[in-house]
């Protein structure tokens, strides 16, 4: 009985001096809100809700999906980065995140209010041509590109978009001139690829459908190592052209959660959700959505966007690219 009471007596003391440990060790204590600053039927939106039913079953709490789009990202992060640090409000984002720093002037928050929590997926891009494009490889589409006499036509979902920064970044790597083409979505972007009045596009692996059928031709795909989801294609950096022996782009999918949450709530947040990514069915809910799953740690996930930032931020400061 003494030992009992003894014991109680050290875990009252220790968390009243610990109220963080007190809060991870009855977290969640209510509703979690997963912001997604896309609109809904997306695929980081597809991939926040696969996440969150399976963390509300684990939880035996409400997990919402919450979609603030508007501004870049900018509305749905700014939520976030202003939303009570208990770990009650997630953000799940992805490329836009990074670059929004650099082509969105007067942020409404700082990206260090935000603390990376959870890298969940990876999707490198693929390179598509029209079949009009006389190129089968990208070394060959590289010698095209150079003696054309009219820079290469590379569409685009919109000024600053992902395929916008990846086409700039091949043009200066190859040292060969663009022409880049904005458009209102993807949608209308691939629409145009397909009828030739562009050239080219940088885009998920979805497209390869368009592939199957003849309508384009994929050259290779922008990562390091053969990508497990398009294994046919070349990685473009093996492609056997010097100066795109670094060249990958793509876009990523995780969650990052306000700055001054506690640590160990963080650290709780990191393991729970570490421990639904390494399940069979999520593992399968993010195959099935076209991209990689990834199951890291905080730091390495720290490490990934602060190694993005620097590689895109680089990028966009020297082709001068606004999203206006």
């Amino acid at each position: 009985m003494l030992t009992s009471l003894l014991r109680r007596a050290c875990l009252v003391s220790l968390l009243a001096l610990s109220p963080s440990l007190a809060l991870a060790q009855t977290f969640p204590n209510g509703p979690v809100t997963i912001v997604v600053p896309y609109s809904a039927g997306g695929l980081t939106d597809g991939l926040a809700r696969a996440l969150s039913a399976r963390l509300s079953e684990r939880w035996k709490q409400s997990v919402v999906v919450e979609n603030r789009a508007g501004g870049g990202t900018v509305i749905g992060n700014a939520a976030v980065a202003r939303a009570p640090a208990d770990g009650h409000t997630l953000l799940m984002t992805s490329f836009g995140f990074v670059t929004s720093q650099f082509l969105v002037p007067n942020l409404p928050y700082q990206p260090q209010d935000l603390a990376p929590l959870a890298l969940v997926a990876t999707a490198p891009s693929v390179l598509y041509v029209h079949p009009s494009v006389p190129a089968n490889t990208i070394g060959e589409l590289v010698q095209y590109m150079k003696s054309s006499k009219t820079p290469m036509t590379f569409a685009s979902s919109g000024n600053g978009s992902s395929p916008h920064i990846a086409a700039e970044l091949f043009s200066t790597m190859v040292g060969a001139e663009i022409t880049h083409v904005p458009y209102r979505g993807n949608g209308p972007a691939i629409t145009d690829l397909l009828g030739g009045q562009v050239q080219a596009l940088f885009d998920s692996v979805a497209t390869l459908a368009h592939v199957k059928t003849g309508k384009l031709k994929a050259l290779g795909v922008a990562a390091m190592e053969t990508a497990p989801q398009a294994p046919e294609l070349t990685p473009i950096a093996r492609a056997g052209v010097p100066a795109l022996a670094q060249f990958s782009s793509g876009s990523w999918f995780g969650l990052l959660l306000p700055q001054a949450t506690p640590r160990a709530v963080q650290d709780q947040l990191a393991r729970d959700i570490r421990a639904v990514l390494e399940t069979a069915g999520m593992r399968e809910a993010i195959v099935n959505g076209g991209v990689q799953p990834v199951v890291n740690t905080q730091a390495e996930f720290a490490s990934y966007l602060q190694a993005e930032a620097v590689k895109w931020g680089r990028i966009i400061k020297e082709k001068n690219i606004r999203v206006q």
